[in-house]
Order: structure tokens, then sequence, then C-alpha cells
């Protein structure tokens, strides 16, 4: 019987994700009075075909060009890892599936860094650096994480959903995307890792 529970449990966490507009209370990862500009998503929670393909961030189309700022407060580029394959993970700390799925970005990380991968981890918190700096290490988040407080990312990946990932491959083209939580053993996630390696 707890197994099933655990089971529905997990099953839910997975299926939720966070959305453009939400606005957290005070003691969620974010002290009141911010403002995400996420809500929760609708039943079509980011544009497909050919809305998103004209938009270029489909899958087979080249990444734009992207810059946030590192935690260290140095500057970061997307098209300097274009020697690496790259998850480009977009979350917050304040959605509740971008924590469930930082255990399995970690393995994931951790499991091809030595063949040229790299997790990245983009945080759209408004709630400043040294917020999702304490974030990051009590959740012993080892890959590198990016702040980007403007949400720009997720407006150039015309995306209202958090988590979305995308997967870039040396050249800088998007050759996998997913617009909710990373679940353990993602067959086609690592299939996608695995060629592009």
């Amino acid at each position: 019987m707890n197994m099933r529970r655990t089971a529905l449990l997990l099953a839910l966490v997975v299926a939720a994700s966070c959305g453009r507009s939400e606005k957290p209370a005070a003691g969620k990862g974010e002290a009141a009075g911010g403002s995400h500009g996420y809500e929760q998503p609708t039943q079509t929670p980011a544009p497909r075909g050919a809305e998103a393909h004209a938009a270029g961030t489909d899958v087979g189309a080249a990444m734009p060009e992207y810059g946030a700022m590192w935690l260290d407060g140095s500057k970061f580029e997307l098209s300097g890892k274009r020697d690496k394959v790259v998850l480009l993970n977009v979350w917050a700390t304040w959605c509740g599936p971008c924590r469930f799925e930082i255990p399995e970005l970690q393995a994931i990380h951790d499991r091809y860094a030595a063949k040229g991968f790299e997790v990245i981890g983009v945080s759209v918190d408004e709630s400043g650096v040294e917020s999702v700096r304490q974030f990051v290490d009590e959740q012993k988040m080892r890959y590198p994480v990016a702040v980007d407080p403007e949400g720009k990312i997720a407006t150039l990946l015309h995306t209202d959903v958090l988590p979305t990932s995308v997967l870039l491959d040396r050249n800088g083209r998007i050759i996998w995307k997913k617009y909710q939580a990373i679940t353990p053993n993602d067959a086609e996630l690592k299939k996608a890792i695995e060629a592009a390696l």
C-alpha cells in the first residue's frame, strides 16, 4: 500500500509544472511581494509545431545567442560552451517540479561530464543572487548555475513552463526539448545525450 501511495505521489509531482505568472507566498523560496511572471500552465503549456519552429527554438533549430550571469558575478555566454554537449535547464527555487529533478540533473551531469557534457541550470528567480546561491548550496547542486531574473531565457525559448530543458549539441543545435521535470532514467534523454557525445 505504501508503494502505491509513493508511486501516486511521484506521478503527481512529475506531472505538475510551474507556469508563467505564479506568485509564490512568502516562505516558499522568496520574500513576499516578489513576482515571477509564471502561472500554472493551461492545456497547451508551450508553443508547438509551426509557431515554435518559426520562433527558432524547436528541435533541429540552432539555439539563439544567450547570455546571463554566473552565481559568482562573472558573465555567462552560451556560445562559449560550444566545445560541450549542454543540457540547459530553466528553473526557479520556488518551483516544486524543479526541485524534484535536481538529483537526476546532478546524476546526469556526473555520469557524462568526463565525456564533454555539462548541465547548466538557469534560475529565473527574482529574489537575488544570494538566495539562489544559498538554495544551490542547500541542495548540493554541483553543476554550474546562472541567474536570469528577467527571464530572458524563457522568452527566448518561448516557454511559460518551469522547468523547461533543452539539449544542445556541440554545434549549438537543439536536439531535445522538454517542458516538465526530467524523471530518473529518462531513456529518450539518455539516448539523445549519448548520440551527441
